[in-house]
């Protein structure tokens, strides 16, 4: 007599495991990019570079709409140029054959936009000189530097609005110089923002995340 042994279906054992394994790898990356960005974040906005720039880090896991033993996450700036330029320290110059970099002062108004009261663009030197009618009088500072003022009545309104210098007003004290613009050669950037080390920290933590997903 003849006893039939049926043996296991190797095809269908091997698709579970293969889910397990793809289920557990793609909940783990999902599970490990957001908090790498949110670090991300984190770290631009306890060295004071602002919310906004921090709100430039992004995520997202490949495959998006299935499950993969071998996912990709992948985190990006959309200011790369920026946070590049706080990773290394990098040196900003004048282009375009311009001999001085003009960073503005809080007396420089918004530059105009969809919602001027929203804007956090500042106006250019020459929006400013368009804006009040007036050219900058330029006095010499410390280390090299140049000052950009323009004249500020006294008897202005509230809002500090600014009017044209005369002679005569300066001499009696009716008008003061108000400071725009301070001109620099170049503006080295510190070395503020640190990739390496929290690229390394979401590799580890990924690891951990998905053995413990294996291990449910």
């Amino acid at each position: 007599m003849k006893i039939d042994v049926g043996l296991p279906d190797f095809t269908a054992i091997m698709r579970d495991v293969e889910g397990g394994i793809a289920k557990a790898a793609t909940t783990a990356m999902r599970e490990t990019s957001k908090p790498a960005v949110l670090e991300l974040r984190e770290q631009v906005t306890s060295n004071g570079l602002g919310q906004r720039l921090a709100n430039t880090w992004r995520d997202r896991v490949y495959p998006e709409k299935r499950e993969s033993m071998t996912p990709s996450g992948y985190i990006w700036s959309n200011a790369p140029e920026i946070v590049d330029s706080f990773v290394r320290g990098a040196t900003i110059q004048p282009v375009g054959g311009g001999k001085y970099l003009w960073i503005p002062s809080k007396n420089v108004p918004r530059a105009r936009g969809r919602s001027r009261a929203t804007s956090t663009k500042r106006m250019t030197p020459d929006e400013v000189q368009a804006e009040f009618n007036q050219e900058f009088v330029i006095l010499k500072g410390r280390s090299g530097r140049l000052l950009a003022f323009l004249a500020r009545d006294r008897g202005a309104t509230k809002s500090g609005g600014l009017r044209k210098a005369r002679k005569g007003r300066m001499a009696r004290g009716n008008q003061e110089l108000t400071l725009m613009f301070t001109l620099v050669r170049s503006v080295r950037l510190p070395k503020l923002l640190d990739l390496k080390k929290p690229a390394d920290r979401w590799g580890d933590a990924f690891v951990s995340a998905f053995e413990r997903r294996l291990a449910d």
